[in-house]
């Protein structure tokens, strides 16, 4: 774009005394008028001077995409909590959004999922999985151990804690902070369905959509359960939840001490222009195969809707 009076025009426009007083900025003192000899520089005016506007400021160049590639990094390597985080790139500029599966271990149809969503390749942005994301638990068939805690009552996590699951929250939002993830999905199961037990707490979470505090709170939810219930039978509606008391605590809760307050819908608070949501799918009279395509199903919902798919 042309500009009227270009830096290097001022700068040949100003005498070397207006040029000095310049660069030492606007508490230096102004330079008296030049001698009745000096001449003018050739089409240059006093009043040209006095009234020039300043060059607008370039623009903010846009961030130039990771290059179309996939990534496979092991979280908490050469420890018996190894685990494998997938991230797709794909090469055009999109959001991030994070699939987080296996947090508990007796909950299989998130962690069967999610090892199917590690496969998606993204259409825009990053997709980043990690399919099983507490191993031991997985191989025990357990929800946790108490000598490792519970992973969706540790975050943000810290890398100095006894706790290894503590220790995987730190890496967890470490890499969605890297990722600048918009959207973290958190896969999990429950017991009963929520419609059929509400309010009788987390054995009766099933079928239910879980907003945390985030950029998408306000809308996301709901957006994710239009989307899903037209496809799915009366008894699998998904019911959307506040999260908003999930959030991050006003007061710290010290490391190794699991709290509601720190689940995964905490994360938003914890890392910037994230929005936590957490799917849970009824165990109770319904198949494994079928819980596995639900998640598969709110999981292609969401990244649908961010415009990663």
């Amino acid at each position: 774009m042309a500009r009227m009076l270009t830096r290097r025009r001022l700068l040949a426009a100003l005498p070397a005394a207006g040029l000095f007083a310049a660069c030492r900025g606007g508490a230096s003192p102004v330079p008296g008028p030049p001698p009745a000899d000096a001449a003018e520089p050739a089409g240059t005016s006093s009043a040209a001077l006095s009234t020039a506007v300043p060059p607008p400021p370039s623009p903010t160049p846009t961030p130039t995409p990771t290059p179309r590639g996939t990534e496979t990094r092991l979280l908490m390597p050469g420890t018996p909590h190894e685990t494998a985080l997938v991230i797709h790139h794909s090469g055009v500029a999109g959001p991030a959004a994070f699939v987080l599966g296996g947090v508990h271990g007796n909950e299989p149809g998130a962690w069967l999922a999610a090892d199917d969503i590690a496969a998606w390749q993204p259409a825009a942005g990053t997709l980043l999985v990690l399919p099983r994301a507490n191993v031991t638990a997985i191989a025990a068939f357990v929800r946790t151990f108490d000598d490792i805690g519970d992973l969706n009552r540790l975050y943000p996590g810290d890398p100095a804690s006894p706790l290894a699951m503590e220790r995987m929250a730190f890496h967890i939002l470490e890499a969605a902070r890297e990722h600048s993830v918009s959207l973290l999905l958190d896969l999990h199961e429950s017991w009963a369905f929520y419609a059929e037990l509400p309010g009788t707490g987390t054995g009766a979470l099933g079928q239910t959509i879980t907003v945390g505090p985030g950029p998408l709170q306000s809308a996301f939810g709901q957006q994710l359960a239009d989307r899903m219930n037209p496809l799915v039978s009366r008894r699998e509606q998904m019911i959307v939840r506040d999260g908003t008391r999930f959030g991050r605590p006003a007061t710290p809760v010290p490391a190794g001490q699991p709290n509601r307050g720190r689940s995964s819908l905490a994360a938003g608070g914890h890392v910037p222009g994230l929005t936590p949501v957490l799917v849970e799918m009824g165990q109770l009279d319904q198949p494994l195969e079928r819980r596995v395509e639900l998640h598969r199903l709110a999981a292609r919902s969401a990244l649908e809707l961010l415009g990663i798919l």
